[in-house]
């Protein structure tokens, strides 16, 4: 039986190295594995970081694209409201013109674009009267006809004949100037930067 034991122990001896020997292997492999899944897992945090990185900068472009616009936007809207504004205050201005001036500016448009027969209607706001007008020399010469001062507009005249109406309000005067006059003001503002 001794042999019969002998052999039995050497059996499980084996099998015992053998176990041992696949253990160690096992573990080899075990170890590689692992070293390949934290290669492969660390490679693929290095490609997810750049691809975060890489969209964190196209959102940062984009939000930086859309902020000069909207930056540029806003300066638009302030030039066209100081534009608006230098319009608004000349309109107030030739408005507000002392009574001689506003003469002499009327009296200048009918020499130069009233016709033979025309009617003179004022505006409603203008400081000179009916007669103050009527006596100027171009009244009589060009033959003209006061046709009332009640114009609804704030400013100047309109002329009209059986064929037409010229609107020489100071809104439409300085709206026929507007393009370029609008030029020399943006030329005096502040360059854009």
């Amino acid at each position: 039986m001794e042999g019969r034991e002998a052999i039995v122990g050497r059996i499980i001896a084996d099998a015992h190295e053998a176990a041992e020997r696949k253990k160690q292997e096992a573990a080899v492999r075990a170890d590689a594995v692992t070293s390949e899944a934290e290669r492969c897992a660390q490679i693929r945090l290095e490609e997810a970081r750049r691809a975060l990185e890489r969209e964190a900068g196209e959102k940062i472009a984009r939000r930086e694209i859309i902020a000069e616009l909207d930056c540029r936007k806003r300066l638009l809207a302030a030039r066209r409201g100081a534009i608006e504004a230098v319009f608004s205050r000349a309109l107030e201005l030739m408005c507000a013109m002392e009574k001689e001036k506003y003469r002499a500016v009327l009296e200048e448009l009918l020499k130069r674009y009233a016709e033979e027969g025309d009617e003179v209607l004022l505006s409603r706001y203008a400081p000179v009267t009916e007669k103050e007008l009527t006596d100027c020399k171009v009244f009589a010469i060009k033959k003209l006809r006061f046709a009332g001062n009640d114009g609804a507009f704030e400013g100047g005249m309109r002329l009209s004949s059986r064929l037409c109406e010229k609107d020489f309000s100071f809104r439409a005067l300085i709206e026929a100037k507007r393009f370029e006059l609008e030029r020399e003001i943006v030329a005096m503002l502040p360059a854009e930067k």
